[in-house]
């Protein structure tokens, strides 16, 4: 099958040398430079099994696409053209007939992204780079996607492609409030107290699919009414999360979202960061999914990319 290999994650920076040193001394990736099919240099920043790729707004590479953030990922086979052939014949469409030129002198063949549900996904050959080891993180813990349909994502990857199925979670925000009122008139008190009913803040639900040494966390967000915004200013919550979700859903359409690093010891992971200077939205690790910690960095720190760190247990 061939879902199990994580070859790199593309993202867009708005300062390739800037974010490569960032990733490089204060996360502890490995550096490594390859080449583009258009013949520019690129940085691959090993994370565990996979790497980071990094381009510039603009890049030929990333389809010219000028706006921040995780573009693509690709996944290793031994044969493009067999591998094609195979999932067409098992009815998996790509986005065009041919092939494209890869990282150094590799090919890459483009899934539908209607069968992907908008998450550009390459087979790619292999490149050759180094494995990443533990340090600052450990390795990706998964990368996020916003999605609109999880069971065609799951036909697609698991089902097709032959990656795992971990699991799936709901994760629903209700509110209630209550009101008290208390009067008192010629020596006599009277307290009443109303709760006014439940109301619906926001609702997602999230697939997690296993590729490489990572996850895809698919967040279908089911309710895309609430925007509100993480201004980085005070630690984040719930609602901020999914008016993120619904904010980039509305802007670009479904697809990669964010990244996130599994580390140890979040606090003291977030509190580095922050006395070297990075806008931490999460001083310390608040509650996130499958009984994980989680705290984000502010894209603006990351050159236009949203990241964030995971501490968690490997068995629930």
């Amino acid at each position: 099958m061939y879902g199990k290999e994580l070859s790199y994650v593309a993202l867009i920076v708005d300062d390739v040398g800037a974010a490569a040193g960032k990733l490089e001394r204060d996360f502890g990736l490995l550096r490594t430079s390859h080449r583009s099919a258009q013949g520019s240099t690129v940085p691959f920043l090993s994370v565990g099994r996979s790497a980071l790729a990094l381009f510039e707004p603009g890049d030929p590479y990333v389809g010219g696409e000028r706006r921040t953030g995780v573009h693509h990922i690709a996944l290793s086979v031994d044969d493009v053209h067999a591998a094609r052939k195979q999932l067409s014949e098992g009815n998996l469409a790509f986005e065009i007939n041919g092939f494209d030129d890869g990282i150094d002198g590799s090919q890459r063949a483009l899934l539908s992204l209607d069968a992907t549900n908008g998450i550009r996904t390459y087979l790619v050959g292999r490149i050759d780079r180094p494995e990443g080891k533990p340090d600052f993180v450990d390795k990706l813990d998964h990368l996020g996607v916003i999605g609109t349909d999880n069971a065609r994502v799951v036909d697609t990857y698991c089902t097709k492609l032959g990656c795992t199925l971990d699991g799936e979670q709901f994760d629903t925000e209700l509110q209630t409030s209550t009101e008290h009122f208390v009067y008192k008139s010629q020596g006599k008190t009277k307290t009443v107290v109303y709760t006014r009913p439940t109301e619906f803040v926001a609702a997602v639900h999230d697939v997690f699919i296993t590729t490489g040494d990572c996850e895809l966390e698919v967040i279908q967000t089911l309710d895309t009414d609430h925007t509100v915004r993480a201004l980085g200013d005070t630690a984040g919550n719930t609602r901020q999360d999914h008016g993120a979700l619904a904010r980039f859903l509305s802007q670009r359409g479904p697809g990669l979202h964010h990244v996130a690093f599994k580390v140890r010891d979040i606090d003291a992971r977030l509190e580095r960061l922050r006395g070297s200077g990075y806008r931490v939205i999460d001083e310390r690790g608040r509650p996130g999914a499958r009984c994980s910690r989680i705290g984000f960095i502010h894209p603006k720190s990351m050159n236009g990319v949203l990241m964030h760190l995971v501490e968690r247990p490997d068995v629930l």
